[in-house]
C-alpha cells in the first residue's frame, strides 16, 4: 500500500499559553466569521499532544479526502492544527536587533541561545502560503491573536 503525502503550508508558533485555553479562543473566534465551521478531533496518540482537522463546512470537509489542502473557488480550504507540550526547546540564532531604542549605534550580529522550558509549539497546516492567500493569512492571524 502506497501512502499519499498531502502537501500543505506549514507555520510553527512557540507560546506559554496553554492548549485549553488557547483553542477555544481560536475556535471562537473562527466562528464568529463562519458558524458552519466544521472541527474534529483527529486520533490523538501522545499525552498533551492535540491535533485538529478544521473545515469551513461539511462540502469542504468532504473535498478534503479528494483534494487535501488545496483551496477552493472563493480561496478557503480546511487546514490542521497540531499542539505539542514541549519541555525544553533550544534554538541557536543569531540576534541581529538592539536591544534598546535608545541606542543609535548598531550592533553587528552575535550568536545567541533561547531556551524555552514548558513552552506549547502550535503548528498550522495551511491550504496556501499566508504571502498568497487572503483566507490563510486571516487563519494565521486569528491564531495568533488567540494567543496573545
Amino acid at each position: 500500500m502506497t501512502e499519499t503525502i498531502i502537501p500543505g503550508n506549514d507555520y510553527s508558533i512557540i507560546s506559554n499559553k496553554g492548549f485549553e485555553e488557547f483553542f477555544p479562543a481560536f475556535v471562537d473566534e473562527l466562528k464568529a466569521s463562519n458558524p458552519q465551521l466544521v472541527v474534529e478531533e483527529v486520533e490523538r496518540i501522545e499525552e498533551e499532544v492535540y491535533e485538529y482537522f478544521i473545515a469551513n463546512d461539511t462540502q469542504t470537509h468532504d473535498d478534503y479526502e479528494e483534494h487535501g489542502y488545496a483551496s477552493n473557488a472563493r480561496g478557503e480550504g480546511c487546514f490542521t492544527i497540531l499542539a505539542r507540550r514541549v519541555n525544553n526547546l533550544e534554538y541557536k540564532m543569531e540576534v541581529m536587533n538592539k536591544a534598546e531604542e535608545e541606542v543609535e549605534e548598531t550592533i553587528d550580529p552575535y550568536p545567541a541561545v533561547l531556551i524555552l522550558h514548558d513552552t506549547w509549539n502550535y503548528t498550522l497546516v495551511l491550504p496556501a502560503a499566508v504571502e498568497n492567500s487572503a483566507y490563510s493569512q486571516q487563519v494565521y492571524d486569528k491564531a495568533i491573536k488567540a494567543l496573545k
